[in-house]
């Protein structure tokens, strides 16, 4: 009788052990040279010898930074370690530059070499490190979010006659960064669960950048019914008046503790209204106006001009009220985008600017500069 031989086991078969700890959410950051940052544990490797592009798209290998728990301070401090490099490294290639003292065939081959093998790879590698620190920033930011407790909202002023008003604060009362969310067209009291929505997203998105917010979703004017009802003043009049009494309300004397930053996000209209709030006198550091039709009115200097507020603009590529400055001008002005300092998003259509997180970085710089003098 022939006794078959026992089957081999499949060498190529791996089997892989139960973990015994859940898995920890990680982050992903391409790198670029086998060298480690100073101060550092971070090992930078780079398969191409620096002699090809070098983007973080194509950097090849990563390194992988674990989130939970992590110190966001420390990232932070990773970052500033990326950017010192990053300097560095431009530098060191900017002062070996050659003369004019040396010139002929072998200093231009000379020229060609050290740009091919050094300075041009060198520049590129200081161009990763850069983008290597914006994103240890954004995951410094993350880490605080994470770290905190929800926002506590709390109605702070309701009138329910007629369309309604109301005034809704994500956050504490004594905090010391305001943040002013003032609608546009066709807003009434029956919004103010998306009001209330888009409040708590922007806390979110801001209060890494800052140790106190207070966010105030603020309907305390009638808006427009309509489009074409917008095109008259009278509203925006009347919310500039109350919007600057309650910025002089929160930065009155004696408020313990004081307001330090106050920025107004007005959007559509709402522009509109925080535009000829600034030509009142509102005392906000900075306002934004998203996919507004004009700068507030037609004398732009009055809000542009002033040098104890900094005014900016966004709108996205595809928002039809990129028309509107064109036949309002004489009521609302020009175009914001004009006159004011620009900020990036990538929104869709006229209603999706909160939700864009392209635009919330950008706002968590604004909100996160020095308090202007």
């Amino acid at each position: 009788m022939t006794t078959s031989a026992p089957q081999s086991r499949n060498r190529s078969t791996i089997t892989r052990p139960i973990p015994l700890v859940p898995p920890v959410t990680t982050t992903t950051f391409p790198v670029w040279s086998r060298t480690s940052v100073p101060g550092t544990s971070f090992t930078f490797v780079d398969p191409t010898g620096l002699r090809g592009p070098l983007t973080p798209a194509a950097a090849g290998p990563s390194v992988t930074a674990v989130q939970l728990g992590a110190d966001p301070d420390a990232i932070d401090e990773l970052a500033r370690a990326h950017r010192e490099l990053s300097t560095r490294v431009r530098r060191r290639v900017h002062s070996l530059h050659l003369g004019s003292s040396w010139t002929g065939p072998d200093a231009r081959r000379f020229t060609d070499d050290y740009n091919q093998l050094v300075a041009d790879p060198s520049l590129r590698a200081a161009v990763l490190l850069e983008s290597l620190a914006a994103e240890l920033v954004r995951q410094a930011r993350d880490q605080r979010s994470a770290s905190s407790a929800p926002a506590v909202g709390e109605q702070v002023w309701v009138d329910e006659s007629g369309d309604g008003r109301f005034v809704h604060r994500v956050g504490p009362s004594d905090a010391t960064t305001v943040v002013i969310l003032v609608p546009g067209v066709g807003t009434d009291l029956g919004d103010r669960p998306a009001m209330i929505r888009d409040a708590e997203r922007v806390h979110e998105a801001l209060a890494p950048a800052v140790s106190s917010l207070a966010v105030f979703a603020w309907l305390k004017y009638d808006p427009p019914d309509t489009v074409p009802g917008a095109i008259s003043p009278h509203p925006a009049n009347v919310g500039a008046a109350r919007l600057v009494a309650d910025i002089d309300h929160l930065r009155r004397p004696g408020r313990v503790p004081p307001v330090e930053r106050l920025v107004v996000l007005g959007h559509s209209y709402g522009g509109v209204v925080t535009g000829r709030a600034v030509a009142g006198g509102a005392r906000a550091d900075a306002v934004v106006l998203l996919g507004a039709p004009g700068i507030g009115l037609p004398d732009a200097d009055r809000v542009v001009g002033r040098s104890d507020v900094r005014v900016y603009a966004s709108r996205a590529e595809d928002d039809p009220i990129g028309y509107v400055p064109v036949v309002a001008g004489p009521v609302y002005g020009p175009d914001p985008l004009d006159v004011a300092t620009p900020l990036r998003t990538e929104a869709s259509g006229h209603s999706d600017y909160l939700s864009d997180p392209v635009l919330l970085e950008r706002l968590a710089d604004v909100i996160g500069e020095p308090v202007r003098s």
